[in-house]
This record gives C-alpha cells, structure tokens and sequence, in this order.
C-alpha cells in the first residue's frame, strides 16, 4: 500500500448523472463499435486474401490483426477490445489451421491432417507440440491483455474526462450567476449614483423651484407648479386641476401622450371628486380600496389645500411614477407638496382679485373683470333705456402653456389688434374670471340671439389669424355670445321715445 495515497470516494451525484448520461450515448455507440470491428475484420481478412495464402498474416510482424484490437480499446473501452481481440483471434488462428489443415489434407489425407493439427491422439506431447501451441497461443494472449490494459486506460480517461466535464459545467454556471451578479451590482450602484447626484441637486433645485412658485399671479403660480413637482416627487406624468364651481378642470397636464385616455374634467358625481374635494382626502394606489377609488386614473392624487383659510383650489394628481420613487416619505412629500401648492395658488388668487378691484390691469394691459361686471350693468341700463341690444363675446385661450408670460402677451395682443382694427370703437376688451385665461368683449348693438354667434365667430377667426402671424400655433382661441341686453319684440312707448330722443 502507497502511504498517504487517497482513499477512493464513492462519486458524487454530479459525477453519477455525468456517468448516466455517456452512459446512455455509450449503448447507442455499441452497436457502431461492433459493425466497426466487422468491417475492420473483412478488410484485413481480404487484404490476407489478396497478399496470398489465407494464413492469418503468419508470417509478418507486427500482425495487422493488432491495429483492429488497439483501435477498438482506444475508442470504445474494455468490452469491445476483448471482442475485437477474440474476433481477431478467431479469424487469425482458423485462418492458418484451416490453410495448413487444407494442405495436409491435399498431401496426406483426412485422417492425418486431423493428427497433425489435434497432435495425433494426445498420448504424447513434445516440446515441439508446446511451440507449436505456444505460437497459436501467444499473439492472442497478447492480444487479450493489450485489450485490457488499454480499455481501462481509456475508461479511466473517459471518467477523467466526465469529471473535468462536470466541473466545466459547474464553473460555468458559476461563471454566469457571477457575471448577472455584477451585473445586477453595477447597475444597481448606477442607479444609487444617480440618486445621489440627484440627492445633492434636491436643495438647489427646491430653492430654484420655490422662487417659480412664489409669484403673485395665478398663471405665473401654475407655471412654477411643474418644477416644484418635478423636484420633489420626479415623476413622469402628472396634472394639476383646479375647482370650477362644482367641476375640476384640468388647467396642466405634463408628459402626457397622445395615446393617454386620463380625464381632464370630474364633475361631483365622480368618486375622486368626492373624496379629493368633499372629503378632502388623499388617494394612493398603494392602499386596495383608495386604488379602486382612483380607477386607473392615477398613483397619487390629493387637495389642494390653502393652509391659512383651509379652503380646496384644486387637486394634484400623479398619473405615472418610478417604483423606486414611491414610499413612505414620498406620500408624506406628496402631502406637503400639495399644501404648500394650495396656498401658494390661493394667495396669488386673492391678490389677483384685489388686484381685479383697480380699474386696468397694467400686467396685461386691460381693464380688470371688476370693471367688465360695472360696465355689463351700466351697458344694460344704458341699452333697456335708449333701446339697443348689448351683447357680450367671452373668449377662451386654450392649448399647450397657454398661461405661459410669452404666449399670454401675444393673446392679448391678438384681442387688441382685432378690437381696434376690425370693430366699432365702441367695443372694449376686459379680463374675465381672474384665470388668466379667458377675456370678455362688451359690444353694443349687436343682439345676442340673431347676431351673436356670427359676430363671435368672425372675431376667433380674425384673433386666431393673429396668433398664427405672430407664430404662436399651439394657442387656439375659442369665442361664444352672451345677452347683456335684448331688445323685446315690441318695446314699450317710453322706451321707444327715449330711443328716437337717443338718436336725435
């Protein structure tokens, strides 16, 4: 025994199934190996044919027969080495006693051909007859142990090579959950890169979005409301709505798509409404009931709430949000968020209806809507007195940023050049409703109901030929008639009297 030489180990299971699965390419290969060694077998026997008597190769050395026996146990193990040796056997050996035994038959009969090659009657045996034996014996010998040794050279080569294939097997595997492993590491220390980065951006830009939201004016306060969102929440789709009477309107939508079928208007029969604005909750699809309750229209969506009088202007609703982005701390910022946006729109509100009181509006350069509602009922007084109609055109601006300081200007100046180029001087242009978004034209003479619609269309047209000159194209204004005053079909003496009088 060799000290300290291992002790042989049973083999593992990843061993075992290596085994079974050669194994099982082995018994297919079997019947290869044996259709191999016949057809080795036939060409060396007709090579023997072909070179002369059918001895068996008796007299040339190395015998070919070895190459059939050493290319079998290489290739395919113990077994079919044994058989090809004892085929080759075989066919060597009773191709030379059948050659010799024909031979003596030719010169000395059956009967002493028999004797010579069954040693007569073995009664005697010379140790002529044991070299004799010895070289029918001696080659196939060889041939058996060479079979032996290099078969199980080569089942131990096979089980070498299973083994490696296993362990190559496993190294890759182990190669590849490395490898997503890192991968996964590498992009999940990206991810926390850029969070940091972003982390260290967070107070510049809240300072940044914090001067865009502090403005006095509603529309100025509406424009900052999409930086301070991206800066505190990041998110990808989200709107601001704000409460008209008893709809919300949707007045900011940022990266929504074409494709996108979000509501832009909830009147009070909507679930949301009901919660975001009568109960003054907010809503996350984190939580299963509030999920149902948003139905599809959203993650987050809550009040925007004045924090000095409590009063809901509208409500911020986020639509589409990173998973990394949404936890706990992102709610409560989500509540801040809204307080803080609330407020601020609700202080620039009053003071643009403290503003309203003053006769003009040096901003946008007409006369507030306090002194529209003053001319409205003194244009009616004056119409039911002198007998004329009076009819008001309200314009709406809509589109993408329509709040935005460039785009205002230039709708506003499309108003005026059309008020003063294309209508009666008696016509005056007013700010309307305090949203910045709509305006008011008071234009006497005109009945409402016969005339209105048709002096309202001609005026969107012109103004939105002046947007499309002044290279604004993604504004659109949109105008309808109101009554301020109609005349009744058969107006009363005195009044008809005070009109002659007027026109005198």
């Amino acid at each position: 025994m060799i000290v300290g030489a291992p002790l042989s180990q049973p083999p593992s299971e990843r061993q075992q199934k290596a085994i079974r699965e050669e194994s099982r390419f082995l018994k297919a290969s079997q019947s290869v190996a044996y259709i191999e060694i016949i057809l080795i077998t036939l060409i060396l026997v007709g090579i023997d044919l072909a070179s002369g008597p059918l001895d068996g190769f008796a007299g040339v050395n190395p015998n070919p027969y070895w190459a059939l026996v050493i290319l079998i146990s290489v290739q395919y193990g113990v077994f079919e080495g044994l058989v090809s040796a004892f085929l080759a056997t075989l066919v060597s050996t009773g191709s030379s006693i059948a050659t010799q035994f024909l031979v003596d038959v030719d010169a000395n009969g059956w009967q002493a051909a028999i004797n010579e090659v069954t040693a007569g009657n073995f009664t005697t045996f010379s140790n002529e007859d044991y070299l004799v034996a010895w070289k029918y014996a001696a080659e196939p010998l060889l041939w058996v142990v060479s079979a032996l040794c290099i078969g199980l050279l080569r089942e131990r080569l096979r089980q070498r090579n299973q083994e490696l294939a296993a362990d190559l097997k496993d190294t890759r595997e182990r190669e590849a959950l490395l490898t997503t492993s890192y991968e996964q590491l590498l992009r999940t220390k990206e991810q926390l890169e850029v969070r940091v980065a972003g982390q260290l951006r967070t107070v510049f830009t809240l300072y940044q979005a914090a001067k865009a939201i502090e403005k006095l004016g509603p529309g100025e306060v509406l424009l900052g409301i999409a930086d301070l969102v991206r800066a505190v929440m990041q998110p990808t789709k989200f709107s601001v709505f704000l409460l008209n009477g008893a709809v919300l309107e949707a007045v900011l939508n940022d990266g929504w798509e074409e494709s996108d079928t979000y509501q832009r208007i909830f009147d009070s029969t909507s679930p949301i409404f009901q919660e975001v604005v009568g109960r003054q909750r907010f809503l996350s699809a984190v939580n299963t009931l509030e999920e149902r309750l948003l139905e599809g229209e959203g993650i987050l969506c809550g009040p925007l709430t004045s924090v000095d009088t409590g009063e809901v202007v509208g409500m911020l609703k986020i639509e589409q949000l990173g998973f990394l982005d949404l936890h706990v701390s992102s709610l409560e910022n989500f509540r801040i968020l809204s307080d803080w946006v609330g407020t601020a729109f609700a202080n620039a509100r009053r003071f643009r209806k403290a503003q309203g009181n003053m006769f003009m509006n040096d901003e946008r350069s007409l006369m507030t809507d306090a002194v529209f509602k003053q001319q409205s009922r003194f244009m009616k007084m004056l119409g039911e007195h002198l007998g004329i109609d009076v009819t008001s055109v309200i314009i709406k601006a809509t589109g993408i940023d329509v709040l935005h300081d460039d785009r205002r200007q230039a709708v506003i100046k499309a108003i005026r050049d059309v008020v003063s180029s294309h209508m009666s001087p008696m016509v005056t242009a007013y700010e309307h409703r305090h949203t910045g978004r709509e305006f008011a034209l008071i234009v006497p003479g005109v009945n409402a109901e016969t005339d209105g619609e048709a002096v309202a269309a001609q005026f969107q047209k012109a103004a939105n030929w002046y947007l499309a000159k002044a290279g604004i194209e993604e504004v659109e204004l949109t105008a309808s008639s109101k009554s301020i005053w109609s005349v009744p079909a058969t107006p009363a003496p005195e009044v008809r009297a005070g009109a002659q009088a007027a026109r005198s």
